[in-house]
């Protein structure tokens, strides 16, 4: 009978926990960032507002469970089918390896609206999206250091800062896609072939990054 009840409390909880990880996605898509708070969140999950703190310490908490639960951040086995091999490329020919990861990114980000949200959240506001975002990305970035063998922030300085740049535009132009896609007058970013062609600009961009460098 004790475990009988355990088990309906667990399930209560498991439930109550999906609740508030949902209701903190609705309210994101349909009021931004400025409408979420714990009151809002609970309020929209219909249950308490002392829960969140009980199943997830904080709001922060909350953020990072559900961003872990909807896998907003592409796979590492996507990113990495390889990790041998991926550890390979970064250390002989880190164009090549930017180049791929920035491209599987690009797509990754163009196919999670929710994911460009929250982005938008963290550029122009504080609080406790862009908190999570950070404490997620340093997990992350630990996660993906640990794959090929190195601290990424501080690998390859010579190449980093230029190739950086890319990922900046990709990102720039998945929330230009999803908010403003009409770009340059006639580019419709929300549109495949127009998509698949500013790809292939950055593609060419870093290739010509690599041309100059082996010049060296």
């Amino acid at each position: 009978m004790t475990g009988q009840k355990t088990r309906k409390v667990q399930d209560r909880r498991l439930q109550t926990e999906a609740a508030l990880i949902e209701s903190f996605e609705t309210l994101l898509l349909r009021e931004g960032a400025k409408g979420i708070n714990a009151s809002s969140i609970a309020e929209e999950a219909g249950v308490a507002k002392t829960l969140i703190y009980k199943y997830f310490d904080s709001l922060v908490g909350l953020i990072k469970a559900w961003a872990v639960r909807k896998e907003i951040f592409i796979k590492l086995q996507d990113l990495f089918p390889d990790a041998e091999r991926a550890a390979e490329d970064l250390e002989q020919d880190p164009y090549e390896y930017a180049k791929t990861q920035i491209l599987k990114q690009a797509e990754h980000l163009r196919a999670n609206p929710i994911l460009l949200e929250i982005m938008l959240a963290e550029l122009v506001g504080t609080g406790p999206i862009v908190q999570a975002l950070k404490e997620l990305r340093a997990e992350r970035n630990m996660a993906e250091s640990i794959i090929v063998g190195q601290p990424l922030s501080h690998s390859h300085l010579d190449f980093a800062l230029p190739v950086l740049l890319m990922p900046a535009a990709v990102s720039y132009l998945a929330l230009r896609a999803r908010h403003a896609p009409t770009y340059f007058g006639s580019i419709q970013l929300d549109q495949d072939q127009d998509w698949q062609n500013m790809m292939c600009a950055i593609e060419q961009v870093l290739d010509l990054l690599k041309a100059d460098a082996q010049k060296d």
